[in-house]
């Protein structure tokens, strides 16, 4: 095997007709293209082997080349998203199931959601618990009431803000206002949602044919790792969101809650 970088129109005409003879979605921006992978920050993409060599060595060689990039790149995890039968090939390489769902598996190298998990052990209370997922950007007086009434009926309140800074207000701001504003709140706990919740990390698309129903499918893959991951750690039984009208992928999300997560 020859590993080599992509580096002109022609090259990356290659990589882009192999990667769809697979029945993959060539998608940039990457920012390694090894043969038939690429890492794009802490997601690995786009991997595929010639169906006459899988079962072989390219795939590990492949992972482990995009793997050493992304930690030298300075990510503490790596994922992969595949569909649930191609999972096993991953997980002997030493990658760990997060979730599966009927058409998507969401797949980590590095152990960081059980460092997370760790990292907020001190904010664990046994009870009825529930929680709230807010981008909060910024904190406003409805979202204020959504966590008011929420912490009504629940023992301990969870509010996880996500980390994703793709908001007007940059993270370390709508953290703070958050905390801020729910101060005077004794069963709130406030903390981030890393990676693991309405990030770039659960919203896969790019192995799902343009047919299928991509949206669902995500939506779906996330609310699977809060509620087979997340939850049972926090002791969250309900959870809790407010309504948007005006906003057609939260409706969706809503809707999707209802369904995955009882």
């Amino acid at each position: 095997m020859v590993i080599t970088d992509l580096l002109s129109s022609a090259d990356a005409a290659r990589g882009r007709a192999f990667v769809e003879a697979q029945g993959l979605s060539f998608e940039p921006p990457f920012e390694d293209l090894l043969a038939v992978g690429a890492r794009e920050r802490e997601v690995l993409k786009m991997l595929a082997v010639d169906p006459a060599q899988q079962g072989g060595a390219l795939l590990g060689q492949l992972v482990t080349e995009l793997a050493r990039r992304g930690f030298a790149a300075g990510h503490d995890a790596l994922f992969v998203f595949t569909k649930p039968a191609h999972a096993p090939s991953f997980e002997a390489l030493g990658f760990a199931l997060l979730a599966s769902g009927g058409r998507a598996a969401l797949l980590e190298y590095g152990r960081g959601l059980p460092r997370h998990l760790e990292a907020h052990r001190a904010l664990v209370r046994a009870g009825a618990n529930g929680a709230v997922v807010v981008n909060a950007n910024p904190f406003t007086l409805g979202h204020r009431h959504l966590v008011e009434e929420a912490a009504r009926r629940a023992d301990t309140l969870y509010v996880f803000v996500v980390r994703e800074d793709r908001s007007a207000f940059p993270f370390d701001v709508r953290l703070r206002l958050v905390q801020e504003g729910t101060r005077d709140l004794a069963n709130v706990r406030v903390l981030d949602t890393s990676h693991y919740a309405v990030s770039a990390v659960t919203f896969p698309a790019y192995f799902l044919a343009p047919s299928d129903d991509v949206p669902t499918i995500q939506l779906e893959l996330d609310l699977l790792v809060f509620g087979q991951r997340i939850a049972p750690f926090f002791h969250v039984r309900r959870r809790f969101f407010g309504s948007e009208p005006y906003c057609a992928t939260t409706r969706a999300y809503n809707e999707a809650m209802r369904r995955v997560l009882p």
